[in-house]
């Protein structure tokens, strides 16, 4: 049985780890690119048309030469009927990390390693709580992003 110094030194070792966790996602920039979502019925760009989309900034390149956490969050104004519910991409370099869903599906995020140069197609897949179209489960919202690492003297770039 393990006493009470070891499994106090047990939870003073997890606390460290979780907080040099949190530290380390704090440190890393965070870009926040807005997401306004609304339901038109039709003529929209989204959803077989049904839904209407924009980011803002609508395009986004990454010129740090330092990873980087992209976080796409919903306007206030886009309805609570709407849940984010996954990140695709189309990294092949592996610079992008598991999305992240927060505060209830309004947030997501992931890392950038932006460590190669590189263009990725991203689509944010949303769920609409009223939806009444049978041909429409997710909506796919595609935001532009290109990494462009900076060239730093005396480093090669890595690809």
């Amino acid at each position: 049985m393990a006493s009470k110094k070891d499994a106090a030194s047990d939870k003073q070792s997890k606390q460290s780890k979780s907080k040099k966790g949190k530290g380390k996602r704090e440190d890393v920039p965070v870009l926040s690119i807005q997401l306004t979502l609304a339901h038109v019925g039709f003529g929209g760009n989204a959803g077989k048309g049904h839904y209407f989309y924009s980011f803002s900034p609508d395009v986004v390149t990454v010129q740090t030469s330092t990873p980087i956490t992209l976080e796409y969050v919903f306007e206030d104004e886009v309805p609570s009927r709407f849940e984010i519910v996954n990140v695709l991409n189309s990294d092949a370099y592996k610079q992008i990390g598991a999305p992240e869903i927060l505060d209830d599906g309004r947030r997501v995020r992931m890392r950038n390693q932006n460590s190669v140069s590189t263009l990725i197609f991203f689509t944010v897949l949303v769920r609409d709580s009223l939806s009444a179209y049978n041909d429409v489960d997710l909506i796919s919202c595609d935001p532009q992003v290109g990494n462009d690492p900076q060239v730093i003297p005396g480093r090669k770039k890595r690809g």
